[in-house]
């Protein structure tokens, strides 16, 4: 995850907890190098997977 604020690559969850429906999960997140806070809400993406035939076809 890409800090906001310095735009470093690493950082660190600091908590994790799931909505009350538990569709969506809240993460507070701390960057590895300006060490500031920042919250994330992550959501499962659910797609079915798209297979390619040997001879072009999609299914």
């Amino acid at each position: 995850m890409r800090c906001p604020f310095c735009q470093h690559i690493e950082d660190r969850v600091i908590d994790s907890r799931l909505s009350k429906d538990g569709d969506i999960i809240r993460r507070r997140r701390e960057c590895a190098q300006c060490q500031r806070r920042f919250t994330t809400y992550e959501r499962v993406e659910e797609t079915l997977p798209l297979i390619i035939k040997k001879d072009g076809r999609r299914e």
